[in-house]
């Protein structure tokens, strides 16, 4: 997982088969803005070293270019998304939302066709975790606006082919699993989207966005208008309880998981 205390947006001239061009870069650095601005001058040049070489994109890592609004510890980051929301990256857990169920021919004979969808989320999920060990045992679920939250103790890597083949099984969103993978973390979102408690939207282009007073005075209020609000609601735990793991008690204090308010 890549994430970056410091970002800028910087504008490099190349040559491209002889001709200049301009390109805009967005760089992020732990280190500092100014370490930021050297490292982008060096992507410039590597993108124009690549370029005239005919050599393919490298492969890597994708760098979650989001503002980092919390540092947890290594493995947990919260970031703010493109629509303002708070979001907890993490490679210590295993974070599933599925907002669907899959659906078997032989269902219609078992009492899943007479629940509710999401009390069907959570019956079929129950038997994919007995036909897949590989998932781990310890488990909390959460309802959500639209369907349920797993945070499951075992962390499954993303990037593993047989892990996203095993994950769509469940039904996860395969983009969810594109992007899990590039990142290399789950992605789990802290606080009301700001659609559902009808207030004024943001759009944060990139994580510059966030170090202007145009975004800071929009969320004190989103922050304000979250508190009438809970993410998810917790349902169930399985296996061994570690609710009081530390990012687990952020994750259901950020969420309002405990607070019976409307789900947005």
């Amino acid at each position: 997982m890549k994430y970056f205390r410091y970002w800028i947006e910087a504008k490099h001239r190349i040559n491209i088969f002889d001709r200049p061009e301009e390109i805009n870069l967005l760089v992020g650095s732990n280190v500092s803005k100014e370490d930021a601005q050297q490292e982008a001058l060096l992507r410039a040049k590597r993108i124009e070293e690549r370029i005239a070489s005919g050599a393919p994109k490298d492969e890597y890592e994708a760098g979650i270019k989001e503002y980092v609004a919390e540092v947890i510890d290594d493995s947990n980051v919260v970031t703010v998304c493109r629509y303002g929301a708070k979001i907890l990256n993490t490679n210590q857990y295993s974070v599933l939302d599925l907002d669907d169920y899959p659906m078997g021919i032989w269902d219609m004979f078992k009492p899943v066709r007479k629940l509710g969808k999401k009390e069907r989320i959570v019956y079929k999920f129950e038997e994919s975790i007995r036909r897949f060990p590989q998932l781990g045992t310890d488990f909390r679920i959460y309802e959500t606006a639209k369907g349920i939250r797993i945070i499951g103790s075992k962390y499954i890597d993303p990037a593993d082919p047989g892990n996203q083949r095993l994950l769509r099984k469940l039904n996860v969103d395969w983009l969810y699993l594109v992007l899990s993978s590039k990142q290399g973390c789950y992605r789990a979102r802290l606080t009301p989207k700001p659609y559902r408690m009808r207030i004024k939207t943001i759009r944060v282009r990139t994580p510059l966005v966030c170090e202007t007073d145009a975004y800071r005075s929009w969320a004190q209020m989103y922050e304000e208008a979250s508190q009438a609000y809970s993410v998810v609601r917790l349902i169930k735990t399985m296996g061994r309880d570690f609710s009081n793991d530390r990012v687990i008690k952020l994750h259901d204090a950020q969420c309002n998981a405990h607070k019976g308010l409307k789900l947005a």
